[in-house]
């Protein structure tokens, strides 16, 4: 019983992997792992300060643009990248959605002087968005989201409440979605602004979710926001929200099928040593045979995204297939989580900070499970735009 080995993503992309991996080998040390192990499980993952590191380096925005001074990678590279750091558990959610979803939307919509004042932070790690999307009654269907924007002399009035942010109670900005024209159809009259956090009547309300995590839900009082912080015009929101999903999906599902890789790993170490009943667990032939098929289903996740990653390589937006690739991952990942649980017993229910758990993280990462099958449109969504897309399929 051995580690997977790493993906095979060509040889620029194999050779970006042992820079990236020489330099994670020098600024996310053993005792800096350590240090962040010792976090609440709910600060994992969100570190400023690291994320500094990476901007001082030039490890934000690799995938960029270099006008805007990104280092032009490719999407391979990109992926290699996403899946180092997540296989070192390096800290880099605080950037993440700055990284990936604003700059992006600013290189493509924002304005000379938006570019100007907002790239150079968000390149530096200085500056740390969360997604101001979801609405009590606009989840996978975004386009029903209420949130209201009004234009007043030089700023627009915002009123509303959103929820699920990630990060949204620890970020500086929101990244928000708002109804700029209540009489236009669905997907039309919808804006994109960025919000200071700080702003008067922007209250937070951060929440534990099932995974052992924080979001937040947040509520928008007449909350003025400045007009130069609107990106890509008044009502063309919509148009600026699926452009930066369409290929950030493919990124998204790396950082995804890197996380499963890492906790399949960690599982088949533990059980090469582990013992139940006198017996070692790797010697029972039922724990070899569901190991063998999680392996092969990994080695499909990781097809699936190259086919996804293929699609944006020839310039073309991967819409079914990165669909495809998001339902098979996340519900990869629960059937990982519940097989461990199984294969451990009943111990395999307590989680890290139990003294006897063999092996905690296990549980928090089956639990983890359900934000994949959620997240980024849920499942049900997906399935509908692989029939629709991929299938040709007619709507109902």
């Amino acid at each position: 019983m051995t580690a997977l080995p790493a993906h095979d993503m060509g040889p620029a992309a194999n050779a970006f992997r042992k820079e990236v991996r020489d330099w994670l080998a020098r600024n996310w040390t053993a005792e800096k792992r350590a240090a962040h192990a010792k976090k609440p499980f709910k600060d994992r993952g969100w570190d400023p300060e690291f994320s500094k590191l990476m901007g001082r380096d030039g490890w934000i925005g690799v995938g960029w643009p270099r006008p805007f001074g990104g280092r032009a990678k490719s999407p391979s590279e990109q992926i290699v990248f996403v899946t180092e750091l997540a296989n070192a558990g390096a800290p880099f959610q605080a950037h993440n959605t700055s990284e990936s979803i604003v700059a992006p939307s600013l290189f493509a919509y924002g304005t000379k002087e938006q570019q100007d004042e907002w790239i150079p932070k968000i390149r530096n790690g200085e500056c740390h968005f969360a997604l101001g999307y979801s609405e009590p009654e606009a989840g996978s269907d975004l386009a029903a989201l209420r949130t209201r924007a009004v234009r007043d002399g030089d700023d627009f009035v915002v009123n509303g409440q959103k929820l699920w942010s990630t990060g949204g109670d620890k970020a500086q900005y929101m990244w928000l979605a708002v109804r700029t024209d209540p009489e236009a159809k669905k997907h039309a009259g919808i804006s994109m602004l960025m919000v200071d956090l700080k702003s008067p009547g922007v209250t937070l309300r951060p929440s534990m979710a099932l995974y052992g995590k924080t979001f937040s839900a947040q509520f928008y009082d007449n909350v003025r926001v400045p007009a130069n912080n609107l990106v890509g015009g008044v009502n063309n929101g919509w148009k600026v929200i699926t452009d930066a999903l369409a290929s950030e999906r493919v990124m998204i599902g790396g950082g995804r099928v890197a996380t499963i890789e890492r906790a399949f790993d960690r599982f088949t170490e533990h059980v090469k040593t582990a013992v139940a009943g006198g017996k070692a667990l790797r010697s029972d032939p039922r724990v070899r045979d569901r190991i063998g098929a999680l392996a092969a289903d990994l080695e499909v996740a990781r097809q699936l995204q190259m086919r996804s990653l293929r699609a944006v390589e020839q310039g073309r937006a991967p819409i079914h297939e990165a669909a495809m690739a998001k339902v098979f991952a996340s519900e990869l990942q629960e059937r990982l989580g519940q097989a461990a649980l199984d294969i451990l017993g009943t111990g395999g229910l307590l989680s890290e900070d139990a003294d006897s758990a063999p092996l905690g993280e296990m549980e928090q990462f089956l639990r983890h499970s359900l934000m994949g099958i959620i997240a980024g449109g849920s499942n049900e969504i997906q399935r509908n735009i692989i029939a629709q897309r991929g299938l040709d399929l007619p709507r109902q």
